[in-house]
């Protein structure tokens, strides 16, 4: 195994606290993690607001469909999966 860094896409729909915080053990890996959220917004609560900012700390890229996301860049569906190209690893929860 190298030592090279992995880019990882999370693909966010319905589990959206887990898929946040395996974002953050991802990075702890020191890999290079995006955040996707395809579902419905984001809920904002003490512990996805808290790993939202840590991952922005950690200058993850966060992207979404939804425009209420806050922190997040805006993407359409049709251009994810030109994105998605460029990622070593996709995961979706």
């Amino acid at each position: 195994m190298g030592d090279e860094k992995k880019k990882i896409a999370v693909m966010v729909r319905d589990r959206q606290g887990e898929a946040l915080r395996m974002s953050l053990g991802l990075i702890l890996a020191d890999d290079e993690v995006t955040v996707i959220n395809v579902g419905a917004p984001i809920e904002r609560n003490d512990d996805n607001n808290l790993s939202i900012e840590s991952l922005d700390m950690m200058d993850s890229i966060l992207f979404s469909v939804n425009d209420v996301d806050e922190g997040f860049q805006k993407i359409n569906m049709q251009d994810i999966p030109l994105k998605l190209v460029d990622y070593d690893h996709v995961l979706a929860y």
